[in-house]
């Protein structure tokens, strides 16, 4: 994963699905985990947690879905996000590859 899918500054739909996989493309096992995500405003080079929702559609193929927060799409520029897993058994916790996000500016 090394992009998301832009969004517009403050749409909250539609969610984002994610698929989480390894380098070679094979998916991560979501199973028990739960999702949080970290952004980079590249601009300001300021790191917030997401205040949206994370909903495992998939778990096992590692499918999941973030329901945005206003908070997370209020301002248009370039991004990154690095997401979080968290299993209740170790190993844990498991992150992605810090991926690029675009926010497009409403008019």
């Amino acid at each position: 994963m090394n992009t998301l899918a832009p969004r517009v500054q403050g749409a909250l739909r539609p969610s984002l699905q994610i698929t989480w996989a390894d380098e070679d493309g094979a998916p991560l096992n979501l199973t028990g985990a739960t999702v949080t995500a970290r952004i980079r405003n590249m601009a300001t080079r300021v790191t917030t947690t997401s205040a949206g929702a994370f909903t495992l559609v998939d778990a096992p193929n590692g499918v999941f879905r973030w329901d945005f927060d206003a908070t997370d799409v209020a301002a248009a520029g370039e991004y990154q996000v690095q997401f979080t897993a968290t299993y209740g058994l170790a190993p844990t916790p498991a992150r992605t590859f810090i991926a690029q996000w675009r926010i497009t500016e409403a008019l």
